[in-house]
């Protein structure tokens, strides 16, 4: 691949880091923040809107809507082409991977639903609520809502720099074909042309393309946006070390930013003005396309010719926080529009406390979770300490990393009974008058409820650790006794139960399917599960008396309950206090199976002989 050498010109090698990109992307999307605020306030249909709206938004959303995502997308390319120094393609497409993909997963299943949640309590009258969200997310992942797609809201940027980072990795595996990409550029673009041909690309494509596509951020329909922004990709990716394009953008970023100035004006009026969309829209397509790459090619000619090497201390902290300031701002933003708006504040003052709440409010996020070593990957940061990605099976693969795994899963299973015993606390307290002699415990989270929210969202959460406790247990059973047919089905017993236990809470009592919660009576047969695959061990002889006595008493407690002995013994007046004795077993019988197991492994003799892991258990493979 013709990279300009080092050694000719040490400035260009795209070796060193372009700081005026990184300069450049941080303020992008610092206005792209600004942008989605100033939607609250236009006419045009956004998620949700002030009480204050202004007809004058139409025309002042021109000065950044022309330039702003393209210009994101080349120094998107550019940073890729980064990537690929020193790296093989699939090496390079495998990072693209790791970084992009969690993320979107994690923001389409958990950041965008409270922006649709929301914005369905204003435009539909949707139920509030953890009941309302709940049945909300029910409504939007059900085959019918999902009919159209997953929802990604503002993460359609996401999945297009996913896509347009796959095509230009394929492009440029074709041996030499982005040198001879970069060689026509810089003799197309030389001297004036570097003004004039990418603006008479762009008015040919918002002639013949914009009228019949549109923008529609929808990947397969979307033709004229892959025009503009994968065509803005590649030209960042192929133009990177290539300083005869970057020089001529210094020469001539006055004269852009005069185009420019004399451009916007004009594209406002033709927008205002009636007979703006005359003969055919032509004249407006033309003004736009001279605006969009007059400001572009300007910003590229005074960052290249001021910033390029101004480094800081606050942008190597704003080039980590941006991505993540990305995937939380929107949110934030509706949230914060949904919570203000009632104030009714004077519209400056809203607008002054939305942009506020919106950068700290992301900022506050950012600062959570890049402390926070597991869910790094899912704000798009690399792990501390020099950890494997998520998706490096490889280095998942590792014995210490499995050893540590396993107990740490364990630990959730230590935690989980003492976080259900303080919901169940807690949400008594909020309960006046909650009589535990006669009232099941799925009423702390139904409709005579004063705070349902506490024991719903505390079981929902405590299913969610039950469902990880048992992958622990299964881990713990084969990494101890090798044995892989009763940790599979342990596994698989408690992650029945926890899903039991999560979805009982989107259905309150008294209504009939939140009986799914039965599910979790499977854990019944874990204690005898556990005992029959650590019965090989024979230094282990009082857990395995514990989880038999444990398997007995549940057993009795079954036959009292469901009146199969002794019958009359349970009854109206005292069915609460039998419910909770058989909750207390169920459910504490796991704390200290788990505290056992994972001292056991903590034990140096058993760290050293750590048995590989199956391919049957948590997805990994040898």
């Amino acid at each position: 691949m013709r990279i300009i050498d080092a050694a000719v010109n040490p400035s260009s090698t795209p070796s060193v880091r372009r700081y005026d990109l990184d300069w450049i992307r941080v303020g992008a999307f610092a206005l792209l923040i600004l942008y989605h605020v100033g939607l609250v306030y236009g006419v045009y249909d956004w998620h949700v809107h002030s009480a204050h709206t202004f007809g004058w938004m139409r025309e002042a959303v021109l000065i950044t809507n022309p330039w702003r995502l393209t210009l994101l997308f080349l120094v998107s390319g550019a940073a890729l082409r980064f990537m690929t120094l020193r790296r093989t393609p699939r090496e390079v497409a495998r990072s693209r991977f790791e970084r992009l993909f969690p993320p979107l997963a994690f923001g389409a299943l958990i950041l965008v639903p409270i922006q649709s949640w929301i914005e369905a309590r204003d435009k539909a009258n949707w139920p509030g609520g953890l009941d309302g969200y709940l049945a909300w997310m029910g409504r939007e992942f059900s085959g019918s809502g999902l009919a159209d797609g997953l929802p990604v809201n503002h993460l359609w940027f996401v999945v297009y720099i996913a896509a347009y980072s796959a095509v230009t990795i394929l492009l440029w595996r074709r041996p030499g074909l982005i040198d001879r990409i970069g060689d026509w550029l810089e003799r197309a673009l030389r001297g004036r042309r570097l003004l004039v041909v990418p603006i008479l690309y762009l008015i040919a494509i918002r002639i013949t393309l914009f009228p019949f596509f549109g923008l529609t951020n929808h990947l397969p329909l979307d033709w004229y946006n892959h025009c503009l922004s994968l065509g803005a990709f590649v030209f960042g990716f192929a133009i990177v070390g290539r300083e005869s394009i970057w020089r001529g953008l210094e020469r001539y970023r006055w004269a852009a930013l005069g185009l420019a100035a004399v451009a916007l004006p004009i594209m406002m009026l033709q927008v205002w003005h009636p007979g703006g969309r005359a003969f055919l829209g032509i004249p407006k397509a033309i003004v736009y396309g001279v605006d969009q790459w007059a400001v572009i090619a300007a910003i590229l000619g005074f960052g290249s010719r001021h910033l390029r090497n101004r480094s800081s201390r606050v942008l190597t902290y704003l080039t980590e926080a941006t991505f993540p300031l990305y995937l939380a701002h929107q949110t934030v933003l509706v949230v914060a529009v949904w919570i203000i708006r009632p104030a009714n504040l004077p519209a400056s003052v809203e607008a002054l406390s939305l942009i506020a709440v919106t950068f700290l409010g992301s900022l506050g996020l950012y600062e959570v979770v890049r402390r926070i070593g597991p869910i790094r990957p899912l704000w798009g940061l690399k792990p501390l300490d020099g950890r494997p990605w998520p998706l490096d099976l490889r280095a998942w693969r590792d014995g210490g990393a499995r050893y540590r795994r396993r107990r740490g899963l364990l630990a959730v299973g230590v935690a989980a009974p003492l976080m259900a015993l303080a919901v169940v606390l807690v949400a008594a307290a909020a309960y006046p008058d909650f009589d535990n002699a006669t009232q099941f415990l799925s009423e702390l989270g139904g409709a005579t409820a004063q705070a349902p929210i506490i024991f719903n969202a505390g079981v929902f959460a405590a299913g969610v650790m039950a469902g990880l406790a048992g992958i622990g247990f299964g881990l713990a059973l084969y990494a101890l006794s090798g044995a892989r047919v009763s940790g599979v089905i342990t596994a698989v017993v408690f992650m029945l139960a926890g899903a039991g236990l999560s979805l009982s809470t989107l259905y309150p009592w008294p209504d009939p399917r939140h009986m799914i919660i039965n599910l979790g009576l499977g854990i019944q047969l874990a204690p005898l599960l556990l005992f029959w695959g650590l019965s090989g061990r024979r230094d282990l002889p009082r857990l395995k008396a514990f989880l038999l006595a444990t398997f007995v008493l549940m057993a009795v407690l079954t036959l009292f309950t469901k009146h199969l002995v002794f019958p009359g013994t349970v009854n109206p007046s005292n069915v609460g206090w039998w419910e909770r004795a058989y909750a207390v077993v169920l459910v504490c019988w796991v704390g200290i199976a788990a505290w056992a197991l994972e001292r056991k492994l903590r034990d140096p003799g058993e760290a050293a002989r750590q048995t590989p892991l199956p391919s049957g258990l948590a997805g990994e493979s040898r």
